[in-house]
């Protein structure tokens, strides 16, 4: 395979967001359809490009290609490169990446239409898919850094497209900020892993810890810094609280956020430096346990959420957590196999979202219902998704939350524990949504009083009818991996797969074979979470409120989101940095920093003073002054001399 074809994958939807932001808006105007069809082809031929590297990797015997990096810049005796790193693990997120970000660009033709800023939504799109891909053909970390801190800025944007919204801009600042912890931990990781072995290069810094050359504390420090990276962009506890706020975004930018570019970096990155944790137990075992602590603390707040897209939100949370879990287990494969399959159907769900807020205007669950029979088509690709992420065989998640469960429990009986009391959650608040979306009657959709307040939840006014066709064909099409992605890495041959074709792919070092026993046992904690779920929001046999009163204290704490913001806004943000910091250095800068040159202003002024008051005139004081001077010289080489 050429070099040229994985530049020209990064470079074709960074020439789509080129032409539109220099020539389609200036010239054809800001809600030209243009900007659209531009996007759109240069993301299909990127992704037809991408099948063609997976297909060629596969056929490599060590499942990757070796290109030479280029000189950017030097600084002393650090030399910048940039170069592709194109082996199994980057392909395989080509494709996601491009599958995805094509389909919700094609959705969005149908959700954005009318947008005054159509032009520019599509611009911000084509450069967060453009960044995306440079994160994920990055050799070495400085240029790996560069695309991450690009895929920040772009999710700053589409967070806040409706930048006049004063929600949707208080949400962008805050996943920008929060997510900056995260990465200054990953910046001091790439300082640190230069200080220690003097390259950036992945590759090489793979050679140093599976060698032995980079060992204990440094080694584990090392892959810490790099773990707060994939913290913020993974939105793992606790820098999870950007994450549901997210969704003041239009409900395309939410899919591509949570299905298959930002969140999806931080496991990435873990997975491509994995030999660093792999030989750091302290690392690895702080990847398990945050991401199970993770998934479970997520899947809490996603039972009591109201509105859709946040339940969504918690959701992804929550399987970031199993991926990090996969992880912290030793096992890449697991990982990648889950956010493979996690990319389409999460995608599926929040495109289901959409066009549920397109028919009624609301993304509050408390106001839909009914809406099976006016939107059989939504209601059936939604239907799929949840019963892939709650992992009912034989569909996609089935096999992938499967493989964790055996990692987990032939790794640690607690993790295993919390993997399956995720299932057992996941399932539940997932038909919860289902149910009180489509079950039931209709219940007005957006208030009308809230509509004409400017505070309606939705983004589009109330027509109950099924969305247009450009917003249900990418509903079918990502139905159709939700089913079947699973088979890519099932315990035994199909269709002339190969048996754990992906785990052959990434060459995980642990391999798990399947158990019926396991499968079993998970798919009956799945039933029991969709049967409670029916029980309390279809037939209506269990009172929801009489369980949250009943649990009030737990309800209410779950309901504020366990008080993080609340911890982080008034504590962190008001008393620590506020009061705390920001006095301090208000103080040091009055009184140290201006002290110092108001102290020099004043002694310039003074000793002029002094000095023109010595002029007199008379010969004598003069005179006087001289010999003083002399004694005391004197006296100074006196003590000198001796």
């Amino acid at each position: 395979m050429s070099e040229s074809v994985p530049w020209l994958i990064l470079f074709l939807p960074l020439a789509s967001f080129l032409a539109i932001s220099f020539l389609i808006r200036p010239l054809a105007g800001p809600s030209s359809r243009a900007a659209g069809y531009i996007t759109i082809g240069s993301i299909f031929v990127a992704f037809l490009l991408s099948l063609f590297a997976l297909s060629q990797v596969s056929g490599e015997p060590h499942h990757q290609f070796q290109f030479a990096s280029h000189p950017w810049m030097t600084i002393g005796p650090l030399t910048i490169k940039v170069g592709i790193m194109m082996d199994s693990l980057t392909a395989i997120m080509l494709v996601v990446v491009t599958s995805v970000s094509l389909l919700v660009q094609v959705y969005s033709q149908g959700y954005m239409h009318g947008d005054p800023g159509y032009s520019r939504y599509y611009a911000y799109m084509s450069l967060f898919t453009a960044s995306m891909l440079g994160l994920v053909l990055a050799d070495n970390l400085v240029m790996l850094y560069v695309f991450w801190e690009l895929v920040g800025l772009c999710s700053y944007l589409l967070i806040g497209f409706w930048f006049q919204r004063p929600a949707a801009a208080a949400a962008a600042k805050k996943a920008f900020i929060v997510t900056r912890f995260g990465d200054l931990g990953f910046l001091i990781g790439i300082v640190f892993a230069y200080h220690q072995t003097g390259t950036l290069d992945i590759a090489q810094l793979h050679e140093l810890a599976v060698a032995g050359a980079l060992t204990g504390a440094a080694l584990t420090w090392l892959a810490l810094g790099i773990f707060a990276g994939a913290m913020g962009k993974s939105a793992q506890f606790p820098l999870h609280t950007w994450l549901p706020d997210a969704m003041e975004g239009p409900t395309p930018v939410s899919a591509l956020i949570h299905a298959a570019t930002m969140v999806a970096a931080g496991v990435f990155l873990v997975a491509r430096m994995f030999p660093l944790f792999q030989h750091s137990p302290e690392a690895i075992a702080t990847v398990g346990w945050i991401g199970a602590i993770t998934a479970i603390f997520a899947a809490s707040m996603g039972l009591v959420a109201n509105d859709i897209k946040r339940v969504l939100a918690y959701s992804t949370v929550s399987q970031l957590g199993y991926m990090m879990l996969a992880l912290g287990v030793g096992s890449p494969t697991a990982a990648m196999f889950h956010l493979f399959n996690h990319a389409f159907f999460k995608a599926l769900l929040f495109l289901g979202s959409g066009s549920v807020n397109h028919a009624t205007g609301t993304f509050d669950m408390r106001f839909m219902g009914g809406l099976r029979r006016a939107m059989p088509w939504t209601f059936a690709t939604f239907l799929i998704a949840c019963l892939s992420i709650a992992g009912i065989p034989p569909l996609s998640g089935f096999w992938s939350k499967d493989e964790i469960l055996a990692l987990a429990q032939g790794h640690s009986t607690p993790l295993f524990l919390l993997a399956l009391m995720g299932v057992f959650l996941t399932a539940l608040y997932m038909f919860r949504a289902l149910f009180m979306t489509f079950g039931g009657t209709f219940r007005g959709g957006a208030p009308e009083e809230a509509h004409a307040q400017g505070n309606a939840s939705g983004e589009h006014g109330v027509h109950l009818r099924e969305s247009p066709a450009v917003m249900v064909a990418p509903l079918v099409l990502l139905a159709i991996p939700s089913v079947v992605s699973g088979i890519t890495n099932l315990p035994w041959a199909v269709a002339g797969m190969p048996a754990h074709w992906m785990g052959e792919l990434l060459e995980a070092e642990e391999k798990v074979e399947f158990s019926a026993g396991l499968a079993g046992l998970s798919s009956l904690v799945a039933l029991a979470g969709i049967g409670v779920a029916w029980a309390a929001y279809s037939a209506r046999r269990i009172s929801p409120e009489s369980v949250a009163r009943a649990f009030g204290p737990l309800y209410r704490v779950a309901a504020r989101r366990y008080y993080m913001d609340e911890l982080y806004e008034l504590v962190f943000v008001e008393r620590v940095l506020y009061q705390g910091v920001a006095r301090a250095l208000d103080w040091l800068d009055t009184n140290i920093v201006d002290g110092v040159v108001n102290t020099i202003g004043w002694t310039g002024r003074n000793v002029g003073r002094a000095v023109a008051r010595a002029q007199t005139g008379q010969l004598q004081t003069y005179g006087v002054v001289i010999s003083l001077g002399v004694v005391v010289l004197y006296v100074v080489y006196l003590f000198i001399g001796r």
